[in-house]
């Protein structure tokens, strides 16, 4: 589960129920979603057929499918008129909300019409050296992610890295972490 907030024009993940989950909700930042959707057109969005069926989403609904989640169900939070806040529950099982949606709206105070399913400077120095190989791991993919978010959009290495940064900051969790599903997305395809 996630509690994505919208201020400002931006989206973001307030919290989390683990970093996977978090994870999912960057995914959604970078390349759109449910959750993301859900708050930009003010309305709920749903997804009978499950999420592989919903191409507006191919690249969330994979990323969740590589994560076991097999349905989702994004529950509007509404101020007025306007959607200030969903709520993001995530399913092993492609019926897990069935049915409950009046019911888990009701529990968080959503909007159930709305929603969208489916010290010693040797050993600091030593342990640097020894985490230098994997830093450098990470960077490259990082990289890697950047430039292929930069070709597919046909903007500037520069802006893919900040859409790639916002994306992991909005969503609390590194940017390594985003970046290695961005490039397991895009070797997918």
């Amino acid at each position: 589960m996630s509690l994505a907030f919208r201020e400002h024009g931006l989206t973001f993940t307030l919290i989390a129920t683990d970093e996977e989950i978090a994870t999912l909700d960057a995914v959604q930042y970078v390349a759109s979603g449910p959750c993301v959707d859900a708050v930009d057109l003010g309305h709920g969005i749903a997804t009978p057929d499950g999420l592989l069926s919903e191409q507006r989403w191919q690249h969330f609904a994979r990323a969740s499918a590589a994560a076991g989640v097999q349905s989702t169900l994004t529950l509007p939070v509404v101020d007025g008129d306007v959607v200030v806040s969903t709520v993001n529950l995530y399913g092993r099982a492609n019926d897990t909300f069935t049915g409950k949606h009046e019911l888990l709206a009701g529990v968080f105070g959503a909007w159930a019409p709305g929603v969208v399913a489916n010290a010693d400077l040797s050993f600091a120095t030593r342990r640097a050296a020894e985490q230098a190989p994997t830093q450098l791991r990470e960077a490259a993919v990082v990289d890697t992610a950047t430039g292929m978010l930069a070709a597919e959009r046909g903007v500037s290495v520069e802006e893919a890295r900040a859409q790639l940064d916002d994306a992991a900051h909005r969503a609390r969790i590194p940017v390594q972490r985003l970046a290695h599903v961005v490039v397991g997305l895009y070797l997918d395809d």
